[in-house]
């Protein structure tokens, strides 16, 4: 299961760990700009925010050996919090593909 890894490599700030969870084919799909972000997007954009933001209350919501459902409180720099949902879809494995979505929790 991936849920374990991904927090683990989450808490101990390891990109490597976190690149190794991702599918080849891997895709994060960006529902506020319609865009996608690919693997190598994805790892790019997350080294920095790995190392800022510290999810709170993150909790696996259901796992098996096709999609991971988890949800978390993310707090922010200037005093905000959202709460998230990751959909991830997971092929051999892996993650494939993840869609979000948040709410501010002001």
């Amino acid at each position: 299961m991936i849920y374990d890894k991904y927090a683990e490599a989450w808490d101990t700030q390891n990109i490597k760990m976190l690149a190794s969870l991702c599918h080849p084919n891997f895709e994060m799909v960006m529902h506020s700009s319609g865009t996608i972000a690919r693997k190598a997007d994805y790892i790019e954009r997350l080294e920095p925010l790995i190392q800022k933001f510290k999810p709170e209350n993150r909790r696996c919501l259901y796992e098996n050996e096709d999609v991971l459902v988890m949800h978390f409180i993310m707090p922010f720099p200037n005093g905000t919090k959202d709460a998230v949902l990751y959909y991830i879809q997971k092929e051999d494995g892996l993650m494939r593909k993840i869609e979000t979505g948040s709410t501010s929790l002001k």
